[in-house]
């Protein structure tokens, strides 16, 4: 265990993080005013949001008393959470550089007293970050080399940098007043107390009580489901007649190592996972990308020390499409013109509080990207909103992009992979020409656009339970699909591993997985065709689900009820309970007011929770995250009057 307290008049938090973890540091900022005591549980990202808004807002005059934050997270450098500084720079975040930030601006509403500060892509080139030519993952400080551009996809690894960055800053910038503790451990349970106040159990049992807290703890891991434990099962009693047998789950993406290279690896899931797993085996055991001579076909050239085949599939076994290329700069975003809250609050007025998104919302959203395709082909968007009419065409392609394989069908195996083939490179041609010159482009980014107002139609039980359901099993796998997929040079570089021979995909749509004892393999089919793997993994992040976290915090909260899981009806989409102040409900009903909870945790009452904060566009991710510090602040001024 390591505790650390800080204070920019005596020592620097780069020395602090770097120093060995059994050191402790009292660096005084104090008073003989009353002290107010807060816990972030978790400081990725939205935990350093939360200390961001804290020590921005924060006024000791105003507040008339000092502040404890204890910041709690067993990571290597706190702020980075998942995004360590220590990834393979081969793994690239899914957001263009100019569209991640940890700062607020004037767009920001609700959010308290702004501070200013570099988004990533200043940040990265303040720090003389440079790319290296024809090289899209090697980020360098050579000045000769060129310098990071605003649509950039930079390694996760810079991201962590930037992360860890941060939190140094608000550190070594704290208010006069704030005294900051940080413990690198894990929390195991919080216990609420007589006497209202919460204690903060760690990891070898150190523990101490604060008056509030902020439950922040990003991804957590699910324990194993039926099948999982019938594979590992598998695995363990067959493992001495197929050395290369194992079942794995993509993250952390480490435990690939263990792959040898004459395994044959089948991967579940074509979406942004799918991708990592096959730079991990590919680029990072020395395999590399060339460009061919006329420019217009990437080539993959082994390093031979690769797995001997890589069968990709998933339910529909239709790769996720390329992010169009961004000319939207930094904060540009389509405004809906019949999607609307206005109209969402009219459905409301006429239907009830929930909705159904397949009937109520659904039409309008596909009327909402039918004007956007016409507009952006035609040229032109001085069409009259009450006389707009999509025709029948347009109508057939919005709906082809959402259902692509309907009435499509495939004379054997061999057409269903150049159908897809085709579908990739149709694709790629598309994200070229860029999300505002590329109709189906612009189209399909109205999904993400607008991902706001699909959050006002979703959050809290905003649709049936009935509905809630399809719109998470069936319609947002859809939506991520087509809108939330890799760089277009992701989708090249699938292409050129299926060109290589290296990967293949196992099946065509639904195919069914079993165990083989016979030849100690798992067993791929669809379509009359069998591939056998010698490794299986899970290429897929799972939804939260409380019961199942394997966190002891999440377990003790809930034997304890301090916690409960969010329900719409019989519905549980994952994530706890809370109210719309983002306070959890126990198991009896009761808001804890002295408890906060953001993020993964919340995936259920909030839709869409792991985005980063954008700029310039109001992000939701700032808005919570000030919401939530004026709340902590209401509480513990109002506590502090009481005492």
């Amino acid at each position: 265990m390591r505790t650390t307290v800080a204070s920019n008049k005596l020592q620097s938090c780069q020395n602090i993080y770097d120093s060995d973890r059994s050191n402790r540091f009292a660096l005084l900022n104090s008073s003989n005013q009353e002290s107010a005591k807060l816990a972030i549980v978790g400081l990725g990202p939205r935990g350093l949001g939360i200390l961001e808004r804290l020590t921005a807002i924060y006024d000791r005059h105003k507040h008339n008393y000092d502040m404890d934050l204890y910041l709690i997270d067993p990571g290597l450098y706190p702020g980075q959470g998942t995004h360590s500084s220590k990834q393979n720079a081969h793994l690239l975040i899914n957001t263009v550089a100019c569209q991640i930030t940890m700062f607020g601006d004037d767009t920001v509403k609700n959010y308290g007293p702004l501070r200013t500060g570099p988004g990533l892509l200043k940040w990265a080139n303040q720090r003389g970050y440079r790319r290296m030519p024809n090289n899209q993952y090697l980020i360098t400080t050579d000045k000769a080399s060129e310098e990071i551009q605003e649509n950039d996809y930079l390694p996760r690894s810079i991201l962590g940098e930037y992360l860890k960055w941060v939190n140094d800053y608000l550190i070594q910038e704290l208010p006069t007043g704030i005294r900051v503790h940080y413990y690198n451990n894990t929390v195991t349970d919080i216990i609420q107390l007589d006497d209202g106040n919460l204690r903060i159990i760690l990891d070898g049992d150190h523990s101490f009580a604060v008056g509030a807290a902020v439950l922040t703890p990003g991804h957590g891991q699910n324990r194993l489901d039926k099948v999982e434990k019938k594979y590992l099962h598998f695995v363990k009693d067959n493992r001495s007649r197929n050395l290369h047998l194992e079942y794995l789950r993509c993250y952390p993406l480490t435990q690939l190592q263990t792959v040898q290279k004459g395994a044959r690896v089948a991967i579940q899931g074509l979406g942004l996972s799918c991708h990592d797993i096959l730079s991990e085996l590919t680029y990072e055991r020395g395999g590399r990308f060339v460009q061919c001579d006329d420019g217009q076909e990437l080539t993959y050239v082994k390093s031979g020390q690769e797995p001997a085949k890589i069968y990709i599939y998933s339910r529909n076994c239709l790769p996720f499409s390329a992010r169009g290329k961004n000319e939207k700069g930094v904060g540009g975003q389509y405004q809906a013109r019949f999607f609307t809250r206005s109209v969402i609050d009219q459905l409301r007025e006429k239907s009830g509080p929930q909705l159904d998104f397949d009937t109520d919302l659904l039409p309008i959203l596909v009327y909402e990207m039918c004007f956007v395709y016409d507009c952006t082909l035609n040229n032109t968007w001085d069409i009259p909103l009450d006389k707009y009419e999509p025709d029948e065409k347009t109508r057939q392609i919005i709906h082809h992009l959402y259902y692509p394989l309907e009435n499509v069908e495939f004379a054997d195996f061999e057409s269903y992979v150049l159908w897809v083939i085709h579908f990739l490179e149709n694709d790629i041609d598309e994200a070229y020409k860029g999300n505002v010159t590329s109709a189906v482009k612009a189209a399909t980014d109205v999904l993400r656009d607008l991902r706001d107002t699909i959050r006002y139609v979703v959050d809290f039980r905003g649709l049936t339970p009935e509905s809630h359901h399809r719109f998470l099993k069936e319609i947002c796998p859809i939506m991520n699909r087509m809108a939330v997929g890799p760089p277009k040079e992701r989708n090249e570089q699938l292409l050129a591993l299926l060109r290589s021979g290296l990967v293949e995909f196992a099946s065509a749509s639904h195919p069914k997985v079993r165990t083989d004892a016979t030849s100690a393999t798992f067993v791929i089919s669809s379509m009359k065709r069998e591939v056998h793997a010698d490794v299986l993994v899970k290429g897929m992040i799972e939804q939260f689900i409380p019961h199942r976290d394997e966190s002891p915090l999440i377990q003790n909260m809930l034997k304890r009820g301090l916690i409960r899981p969010f329900l719409n009806g019989d519905f549980h989409p994952g994530g706890i309970d809370v109210n719309r102040q983002q306070n959890p409900i126990s198991a009896n009903g009761t808001c804890i007011r002295n408890l906060w909870a953001l993020g993964n945790i919340c995936e259920g009452p909030n839709w869409y929770t792991y985005v980063l904060p954008r700029p310039l566009v109001n992000s939701r991710s700032l808005q919570d995250a000030g919401k939530c510090a004026l709340n902590i602040f209401e509480y513990l001024t109002n506590r502090n009057k009481n005492l």
